[in-house]
Parts: structure tokens; C-alpha cells; sequence
């Protein structure tokens, strides 16, 4: 008995796999946060159950563990993913859905869809909190050192707030471009991929 799937990831007669969708396409595909999720689960597991995807999904929609969820939570994320956002991304080969084993399986080009959802490993989270650290830090203290010479009472008394407000200009612009550099450096100056 042949199995019922949805989806046109599979070889067509000619033996040549689909287009990949365009960019405009996935970025529509896409505005869809419960699609995005769909499709960072199966970057790290290729092929999952309808129900234990939907309970992931619904778990994290409401923030809660997966055991803690209940009925009405998981059948509202499983009608969704199932009446709307599977077949949608089937639809354009992103995924395919075996109907008979309810299996949902990513066969879209893994490193694209990485790259128009912006995941990295840990490693990337971890830089983006570092440098919005290092944001709100210069924020805080340039901030602090103007208020402080509103006031009168900061160290940095002798210089204006136009001085001060410079400075601060300054600094800003500074680490903005080390920020553009660190993150896009090698893009903007063709070296690497």
C-alpha cells in the first residue's frame, strides 16, 4: 500500500528536485513565527511526529514543558500546523508530511533556510548578547557622565556637555563599526563565502 504524502520535495519525471522557493517567498513563508518555528525544529531534527511537533511548538508558545501542556494547547497548535502551515510549506517544498505516518520531515536546502532564519550555533546567540552588552553599557555610562554634568557632580566637570555629547557620538559610531565589522566584516570585505 502506498503511503499518502503531501508535498513536491520528491524527484519530478524528469528527475531534477523542485526550485528552491524565492527569496520573496521565503520571506512570506516565513513572517509566519509558528512556520519559523516549524522549521528550526527540523533543522535540528530532520523528520518528527505532527504531535511531538506541535506539542514542542505549543510548549513553547506557552512557555510551559511539554508534559504541562494541555489538550485544548496541543490540539490548537496540531490543527494549525496540520489545516494551515504544513501544507503551506509542502506546497513549495520546503517539507514533506507523510499523511499515513504523520511524519513531517524538512526537505528544503538546510543551509538556505539557516541562513534566511539567522540560526547559528550557541556561539552566535552568545556573541549578539555580548555586543548588545557592550550597547547598553556605553548607554548607561554616557548617560550618566551627561546628567552627572547637568548636575556638577562628575569628575568630568571641566568639559561641556557639548563636549560631552560628542564623546559620546563618538564612541557610539566607534562601536557601531566594530559591531558592522565583527558581524558582516568578512561579507563587506569579499573575504571567505
Amino acid at each position: 500500500m502506498a503511503k499518502a504524502t503531501t508535498g513536491t520535495a520528491a524527484p519530478d519525471v524528469g528527475g531534477e528536485t523542485p526550485p528552491s522557493p524565492s527569496r520573496e517567498v521565503m520571506f512570506d513563508l516565513l513572517g509566519n513565527s509558528r512556520r519559523r518555528r516549524v522549521l528550526r525544529h527540523l533543522l535540528d531534527e530532520r523528520e518528527i511526529t505532527l504531535t511531538d511537533l506541535s506539542a514542542r511548538i505549543a510548549a513553547w508558545e506557552n512557555d510551559t514543558s511539554v508534559t504541562d501542556l494541555s489538550s485544548r494547547q496541543r490540539k490548537q497548535v496540531y490543527s494549525s500546523l496540520y489545516q494551515t502551515h504544513i501544507p503551506r510549506l509542502s506546497e513549495h517544498g520546503i517539507v514533506a508530511y507523510d499523511a499515513d505516518d504523520r511524519i513531517v520531515r524538512l526537505t528544503g536546502d538546510a543551509d538556505r533556510l539557516r541562513r534566511f532564519l539567522d540560526v547559528d550555533g550557541p556561539e552566535r546567540g552568545h556573541f549578539s548578547y555580548q555586543w548588545s552588552r557592550y550597547f547598553l553599557w556605553t548607554a548607561v555610562v554616557g548617560s550618566a557622565a551627561i546628567a552627572g554634568n547637568w548636575l556638577g557632580t562628575t569628575p568630568a566637570t571641566h568639559l561641556g556637555t557639548g563636549e560631552l555629547y560628542g564623546l559620546l557620538t563618538v564612541t557610539f559610531m566607534m562601536l557601531s563599526v566594530s559591531f558592522v565589522m565583527a558581524v558582516e566584516g568578512q561579507k563587506l570585505l569579499g573575504v571567505g563565502d
